[in-house]
């Protein structure tokens, strides 16, 4: 399987080379500091990434992600989210480090309260988290839809963590999106994380559904 992926990425870096020789895929470059994820691969840390639409919750939920985020495994999470209240859906890379959660939640929100709904998360986590540097939040639409979103330095052992949280309603419930990495990959991989902000596309359904 490895040669056979090996194949195909060698396959798309040929294709998009014809396609636009003087074009870079590279990440962090370009003045909007997002990757351009409409491209077949994009350059992360020197390697050429696939990327991927991901469908999620039934297909309520759909974003772009690099294919070689796989599912945490249930012993992964025990140890990497320990407490009961971890996300529900767990992505990650072989060593733990990039890691993209989704939590679809029983808590109320209604969409005319997603901005508000940020504002207050915002003033939860700067007055209960260990802040080390508080980069910025804010807000933007999307096929009509409200995303709050902050973004954040966070201490571990022995590095930072860079996070990147995300808010919707979907189904008139709270939905969180989490992107995380560890510092000495936050330059490469934080024009990644808000390009994927910017794919994150949320459909409701007719009745609603239960917590996920």
């Amino acid at each position: 399987m490895k040669h056979m992926d090996e194949k195909v990425i060698s396959m798309l870096i040929e294709a998009e080379a014809k396609r636009n020789p003087a074009a870079s895929s590279s990440a962090g470059t370009g003045q909007t500091d997002r990757a351009d994820l409409s491209k077949l691969l994009v350059e992360i840390e020197g390697e050429k990434v696939m990327f991927h639409e991901q469908e999620l919750l039934d297909g309520r939920v759909r974003i772009t992600m690099p294919r070689s985020l796989r599912p945490m495994t249930r012993q992964e999470a025990l140890v990497k989210y320990p407490s009961e209240r971890r996300p529900a859906i767990i992505f990650t890379n072989d060593d733990l480090s990039i890691n993209l959660t989704f939590n679809h939640t029983a808590n109320v929100l209604d969409e005319a309260d997603v901005e508000e709904f940020k504002d207050a998360m915002v003033q939860i986590t700067r007055s209960t988290q260990p802040i080390r540097e508080w980069i910025g939040d804010g807000v933007q639409q999307a096929e009509e839809k409200t995303f709050g979103y902050c973004e954040f330095m966070s201490p571990a052992l022995n590095t930072n963590i860079y996070n990147l949280m995300i808010f919707a309603s979907l189904d008139k419930r709270f939905l969180i999106c989490t992107f995380n990495c560890i510092e000495e990959d936050k330059k490469a991989w934080r024009p990644v994380a808000l390009a994927m902000l910017d794919s994150l596309r949320v459909h409701e359904t007719a009745e609603g559904g239960g917590a996920q």
